[in-house]
């Protein structure tokens, strides 16, 4: 969070969660959810367009089909062995070596960008996170700055928040 100050607030449903959240984008400050289950509606509001996770697929996919086929060819090039009068560069039998690279490729990746775009893993201490958010209980993480902690107490605590509380930011 970017704000020097992060105030969290503890929520029990998941309406009161995403009241807040309207409320804290309404004032375009700096938020974080955290929810003990997969849920759409909070998904919606926080999330904006499509994971770009899928481009990195491709971009794995694209580049493991090329290099399987480029291992392939450059393997045939180099000990030349003609089978059934077939051409030395024969791409029918290079499909089977293109498409398994390109399905360990576009996995690879799509791996690697899943753990670059959620942060994993994330040494550092989150501020305002709770354990109770891993269990039962839902959470916003606002940050903002000292001015405007009791406006942003006062937003969480009209939305439905069960507890707020002020911690210090990144």
């Amino acid at each position: 969070m970017r704000g020097s100050k992060a105030v969290t607030g503890v929520f029990k449903y998941i309406d009161d969660t995403t009241k807040a959240v309207k409320r804290v984008q309404a004032e375009n400050l700096e938020y974080k959810v955290y929810s003990p289950v997969p849920n759409h509606e909070i998904e919606e509001l926080t999330v904006p367009g499509k994971s770009p996770v899928r481009f990195v697929t491709g971009t794995g996919a694209v580049t493991g089909l090329v290099f399987g086929f480029a291992l392939a060819i450059l393997c045939s090039l180099d000990y030349p062995m003609r089978v059934s009068a077939k051409d030395v560069v024969s791409v029918p039998g290079f499909v089977v070596i293109g498409y398994e690279c390109t399905i360990l490729l576009g996995g690879i990746f799509t791996l690697l960008g899943l753990l670059h775009f959620c942060r994993i893993p994330d040494i550092f201490r989150k501020p305002g996170y709770d354990p109770r958010f891993s269990d039962d209980r839902f959470g916003v993480v606002v940050g903002c700055e000292p001015q405007q902690v009791d406006r942003v107490k006062a937003a969480l605590s009209e939305a439905g928040a069960e507890e707020v509380s002020v911690d210090e930011g990144l």
